[in-house]
Formats: structure tokens, C-alpha cells, sequence
């Protein structure tokens, strides 16, 4: 009885023995690497405003842009300001349609969930417009560079020819029209196609009674 006994024994550690790696590698595998606390501190709060001291964002940009763009998503807040110098982040958000313990209890969730959230791919209508008169005076500043150094070799000096006028005056235009269209065009940003169906449902506001999920 004892020999029957050992010999089962026996039998199930040589199947253990001879299980294959690949289940324990799927298991380790699967075990998420939890997000780094992020450390903050609330400065100054009155309704409707509230200002967060957070070191982070003094080091980290793309943390940064991700908290912006994640707070801007949220209807209730009205502006989002971030002073990486300062390493603080300023919201403004609409008062009467949550309480202020509700609305800064949502900020600090997402103070410390804006690093694992995909937030939408906008740009600014203003980033594209100056990206590209930037583009058209660089453009014009290589010219005018080749255009000096044909007048140097051709008739040993530096030479202001029509050239050189017409080149001269379409940069300023352009920079008067840079200045123009900055003050001008508001703040409107566009979402890049792929991302609609992803980043299409707001983010939804965890207030105090919902459990936490792990």
C-alpha cells in the first residue's frame, strides 16, 4: 500500500517536472505593471478654480500634454492652464452642476490616471496655420541666404538686387500675417481621423460612492 502510494507520488512530481515553462512565462506575462503614484499638492482652490502643485510636470511633457488634454475633455471644466516652471496646472471649471469636493476628487483621479488613459490626437487650427508660415519664411530665409552668396561670387559684394527686394518684402508680409491670423483665429482644436471611435465617449466623472476598481 505504501509502495502504491509513493509511486503516485511519485508520478505527479515527474508531471510536474515535465510541465512546459511557456504556462508560468503566460503568467507573468499577464500581470500589469501598476502606474507610478503621482505626487501633488492643491495650492490655492476657490469655486470654480483650483490650482495643483504637481513636480511632475515640470520634468515630464508628455505627462503633461496628457493631463491637459485629458482635463480639457471633460465638459464641466471652462480652462486649463500649466506652468511647467512653476510645476502647477490651473483649472477652471463651471459652477452649480457638481458640487466642488466632487469635482476636485474627480481632478486628483485624474492627476493620477492620465498617464495610463489614451487621450485624444488634436491639433490647433493656430499650430497648423503658424507651422506652415513658419515653413514659408524659412523657405524664404534659405533663398535669400543662396540668393546673397550668387550676388558674392558674381559681383564680389554683397549686392541688394530686385531679387533680394522681393524676397525682403514677402517675409514681412508673411510674419504681419503670422501675427494677424495668431491674434485672430481661436483656440479651436480638430480631432485626426482614426481616433473618433476610441476617444468619442467623455470621460466619466467617479464620484465618491462608486467603489474603486482594482
Amino acid at each position: 500500500m505504501t509502495s502504491m502510494k509513493r509511486s503516485n507520488s511519485d508520478k505527479n512530481t515527474n508531471l510536474n517536472l515535465h510541465l512546459p515553462p511557456k504556462k508560468a512565462a503566460i503568467n507573468v506575462a499577464n500581470k500589469t505593471v501598476p502606474s507610478k503614484k503621482i505626487f501633488y499638492s492643491i495650492v490655492h482652490t476657490i469655486p470654480g478654480r483650483i490650482r495643483f502643485r504637481i513636480p511632475l510636470l515640470a520634468r515630464d511633457t508628455e505627462y503633461a500634454n496628457q493631463l491637459k488634454l485629458a482635463i480639457e475633455s471633460d465638459p464641466r471644466v471652462t480652462n486649463v492652464r500649466i506652468n511647467p516652471k512653476a510645476a502647477s496646472i490651473v483649472i477652471n471649471y463651471k459652477l452649480g452642476v457638481i458640487s466642488d469636493n466632487q469635482i476636485r476628487e474627480h481632478l486628483v483621479n485624474l492627476i493620477q490616471t492620465a498617464q495610463d488613459v489614451v487621450v485624444p490626437k488634436e491639433v490647433m487650427a493656430k499650430s497648423i496655420i503658424e507651422a506652415i508660415l513658419d515653413a514659408l519664411i524659412n523657405l524664404i530665409d534659405s533663398t535669400r541666404k543662396i540668393n546673397q552668396a550668387r550676388n558674392v561670387i558674381v559681383y564680389r559684394r554683397v549686392r541688394i538686387d530686385i531679387l533680394e527686394r522681393i524676397l525682403s518684402t514677402s517675409r514681412s508680409i508673411i510674419k504681419r500675417l503670422k501675427s494677424a491670423t495668431m491674434f485672430i483665429l481661436p483656440n479651436k482644436r480638430w480631432r485626426l481621423r482614426g481616433n473618433s471611435e476610441i476617444n468619442s465617449q467623455p470621460l466619466k466623472l467617479k464620484s465618491a460612492s462608486e467603489p474603486e476598481l482594482v
